[in-house]
């Protein structure tokens, strides 16, 4: 049967990360949607103080643990090399100002820093004798030495550096929080979400996702071709957990961000106990999704003719939370006869154009989600109704 134009399926995108490779992940449309503030908020509580202090203050701070850097973060977010670094610490020793920093201050008044991060990192490597001086455009006499190897005037002068920090104070709400820092761009590496979320949610958290990133069954699911540079497997995981630990029927904000968000944050809260149950939970979902689909599992598949297609974020939300909710039985059932869901899928994906849409556009809207979460359990409903006759 010939489809019509209204059916012809989008065309499929790979994103790009900041450096130009592909993630892994299919490239979403998203209809001019902003990052913005959609829950009302007390304009009270924001507070944002500038401070002003020098980089041998900030390096003892990092030192004793008091300014958050993320070590994970660090190692996924920076893209710099050698010579990249070397002219930022030519910068503070040519006097050149460098742009604000941002962090987050709790309570105890320790910092978790959310912008700025690749280049706080980079001073404190550097005076901790981390590497040396490489491709210097200047001061090409200070080439291949240390810190400890600098003329000690040259040592003051990157000590005695001041930078302005905007420091957000504790009681600022989060969804504003989350809105200021997808505002940032000072000209490096702009944050997305889930290198926000990392920032804002310190705690085990962090760890969980990571971990499970890391996993053998994400790894198998996926065909490992998800690139975790930019956190971008990790958020894959959070989708998981967020339509995990709160139904699907109760997301109406049209915030994803916050929605996720808000799932760190219940991550975070709740027992060892209870984080390992929604670990096995996310295995279980992987293997079924890797048994019944193979290397298709997550991506669009139209024609067995086609190209593999890259992972696509809503389609992986849905599939692995609803075969994980399933029975070992269910899943072993559907297994067996992975021919027939599968068949089914594409021939949703071919004549249904709203849920092609719901998975390929603006897919943060609760209409959408409504879409392909009620399409999928009604596919797995229909294949296990079908393979028992």
């Amino acid at each position: 049967m010939e489809l019509s134009k209204r059916n012809l399926p989008s065309p499929i995108e790979q994103e790009l990360g900041d450096d130009g490779m592909p993630t892994g992940l299919e490239k979403e449309a998203h209809d001019d949607e902003l990052i913005g503030i959609v829950r009302p908020f007390d304009p009270e509580k924001i507070k944002i103080v500038r401070e002003t202090k020098t980089v041998s203050l900030l390096n003892i701070r990092i030192q004793h643990g008091e300014m958050d850097l993320s070590p994970d973060f660090q190692r996924n977010a920076g893209i710099w090399n050698l010579k990249q670094k070397s002219r930022l610490i030519e910068s503070l020793l040519l006097r050149i100002p460098l742009p604000a920093f941002y962090v987050a201050s709790d309570r105890d008044e320790n910092w978790a820093v959310v912008d700025g991060l690749q280049r706080l990192s980079t001073i404190s490597d550097f005076m901790n004798g981390e590497f040396s001086l490489r491709g210097l455009e200047y001061l090409v006499q200070l080439e291949d030495l240390s810190f400890e190897k600098l003329p000690r005037s040259m040592q003051r002068r990157i000590e005695e550096t001041e930078l302005v920090l905007n420091v957000i104070q504790p009681g600022t709400p989060e969804e504003v929080m989350f809105n200021v820092f997808s505002r940032i761009n000072t000209g490096g590496l702009t944050l997305n979400g889930q290198e926000i979320r990392h920032a804002i949610n310190k705690g085990p958290a962090r760890e969980l996702l990571r971990d499970l990133a890391k996993s053998k069954e994400f790894l198998q699911a996926t065909s490992r071709s998800i690139s975790d540079r930019r956190m971008l497997a990790r958020e894959c995981v959070l989708r998981f957990m967020a339509f995990w630990l709160t139904d699907w029927r109760e997301y109406t904000s049209n915030d994803l961000d916050g929605f996720l968000n808000s799932a760190m944050r219940k991550l975070n809260e709740m027992s060892d106990w209870n984080r390992s149950d929604c670990a096995a939970a996310f295995q279980k979902g992987m293997r079924a999704a890797f048994d019944i689909f193979g290397d298709d599992a997550f991506r669009k598949r139209y024609d067995l003719r086609d190209a593999r297609k890259p992972i696509s974020k809503p389609l992986f939300e849905t599939w692995s939370v609803c075969l994980a909710k399933l029975t070992e039985a269910e899943i072993e059932y559907l297994v067996e006869n992975a021919a027939v869901l599968r068949g089914i899928f594409s021939e949703l994906l071919l004549h249904d154009r709203d849920y092609e849409v719901s998975i390929s556009n603006s897919t943060g809207v609760p209409a959408r989600v409504r879409r392909r979460f009620i399409a999928t359990e009604e596919m797995i409903d229909k294949a296990l109704k079908k393979c028992a006759k």
